[in-house]
């Protein structure tokens, strides 16, 4: 599965709901990716506070973290065009789709992309 980034703030805002699921599919064994778009936007969050850097960061790094490369370009152009998606959402849709993966996000954008299956938690 795709993480987006805002399961990944959710996350480390301590939601128990994204807490809980992700943790179970660990527990499972389940591939957990993200898209490097992600791994950049959080760690661009202006709310970081300089000490928490070093803790996010490590927390990113336990998931496979996927390189935006021209493939993913070309393919998130191709959905920001036909879906009216925002270049960020894009790459991260995009890393679903090329890799045939589900994405989990709260994003409603995504569910009108129908090169991806969502996953809502």
């Amino acid at each position: 599965m795709v993480l987006d980034t805002n399961i990944l703030i959710a996350y480390l805002n301590g939601e128990p709901a994204v807490i809980d699921t992700l943790c179970r599919w660990r527990r499972e064994g389940r591939a957990l990716l993200i898209s490097s778009i992600s791994f950049a936007e959080v760690l661009a969050l202006p709310a970081l506070a300089p000490s928490d850097l070093r803790v996010v960061t490590r927390f990113l790094r336990t998931f496979l973290s996927v390189p935006f490369d021209d493939h993913l370009a070309e393919t998130a152009a191709t959905l920001g065009r036909l879906h009216g998606l925002k270049l960020p959402d894009a790459a991260i849709a995009a890393t679903a789709a090329v890799h045939a993966l589900p994405l989990v996000s709260r994003d409603r954008v995504f569910r009108r992309v129908v090169q991806i299956e969502l996953i809502e938690i």
